[in-house]
């Protein structure tokens, strides 16, 4: 089961208190009153109340004229509220880079690795044993943020008004810099997902810093938007492609998979004090993993042989071998054949 969102059940929330906000007291026709709550409207003329734990339909007809009076001020009001928020939610809508990211994950930093495999890793980086200086640090400089210096680049659909969940695609990149190709707004837009990618997670930076902060990334387009929780996925190229797939490693329950383009994985060497049998159990065993090349990008020959360890662990893994194609992330052509075989579908 994938994780929910808070901004999903933030949601739900608004909606039920909305629901039972309207207390007040009715007259009916006849003059006899009653303390009930506002529920909803039913067909054209009749309103849904609630008293006592229990809802009752009322006719228009069987109520007084200020009881009308107020259904029709509340109707007036609720359509310059849906107005009011149809108007925030395109003011949130299209390229923004520089965003702040405001959230973590967890708020407590020991959550990031609190899980047993989570250990493992936090472990085998920590030694500084694994791939060199380059993951070296402490928990402290993995987990500072600094709402100046953290920031991500995000992608809005035009057609997002907040009334729908939307999917969610976390983009890692090799290099300093957030990115998200502008070819693949048509994608994101026919996909319903809002795309985000980190600044400062490139090649430099220690694995731990770098998942930690993209995941904190996306916790934040989380808390801003309506994001479904069963439509995620992690993408990223060369060293952000290995990224990619050691972040769904390690976070198997939020992802459906991992896209990596123009990077071979090794199994299990790219995945710090994890092992082969740690793909195989729990939601980990649930997960996709695609990898994207062709035989101009100069990983290939090694893609075409670490391909052949994760068919013989029997992991839902595919390679997409792409005639032309270099060390490049996915065009915009291949990119939905890569998140319709996660088991992303278009709306």
């Amino acid at each position: 089961m994938k994780i929910k969102s808070s901004s999903l059940l933030a949601g739900i929330m608004v909606l039920l208190a909305s629901e039972q906000m309207d207390a007040r007291t009715w007259t009916s026709s006849d003059g006899k009153a009653i303390e009930a709550e506002f529920v909803r409207y039913e067909g054209g003329d009749k309103v849904v109340i609630e008293m006592n734990g229990k809802e009752f339909t009322v006719p228009f007809s069987k109520l007084s004229q200020t009881d009308l009076e107020w259904l029709e001020q509340k109707k007036k009001e609720d359509a310059e509220s849906a107005v009011k928020r149809a108007a925030k939610a395109k003011s949130m809508t299209g390229r923004f880079d520089n965003k702040p990211i405001h959230s973590r994950l967890f708020t407590d930093a020991k959550g990031y690795f609190k899980d047993s495999e989570r250990k493992k890793f936090i472990r085998a980086v920590g030694s500084g044993n694994h791939g060199g200086d380059v993951n070296n640090g402490s928990q402290e400089e993995w987990m500072a943020r600094d709402l100046v210096n953290d920031t991500c680049s995000i992608y809005v659909p035009s057609s997002y008004d907040a009334t729908e969940a939307y999917g969610i695609f976390l983009y890692i990149n090799h290099s300093p810099n957030a990115h998200i190709n502008k070819a693949w707004y048509p994608i994101f837009d026919e996909f319903k997902m809002i795309a985000v990618s980190a600044n400062k997670v490139g090649n430099d930076v220690s694995y731990a810093r770098r998942v930690c902060l993209s995941m904190d990334a996306l916790a934040s387009v989380e808390k801003d938007y309506n994001i479904d929780p069963n439509r995620r996925v992690v993408a990223g190229t060369s060293g952000g492609g290995h990224m990619a797939m050691l972040t769904a490693a390690l976070f198997p329950e939020m992802f459906l998979g991992a896209i990596s383009s123009a990077a071979q994985s090794y199994l299990p060497g790219h995945f710090p004090g994890l092992d082969v049998g740690d793909f195989k159990r729990g939601e980990r065993k649930k997960n996709k993993w695609l990898v994207i090349s062709g035989e101009k990008d100069r990983n290939h020959p090694e893609i075409l042989k670490t391909s052949k360890d994760w068919e013989k662990a029997r992991l839902d893994y595919k390679f997409l071998d792409v005639p032309g194609m270099g060390h490049f992330p996915p065009s915009a052509e291949r990119l939905p054949e890569c998140l319709e075989w996660i088991g992303l579908k278009k709306p």
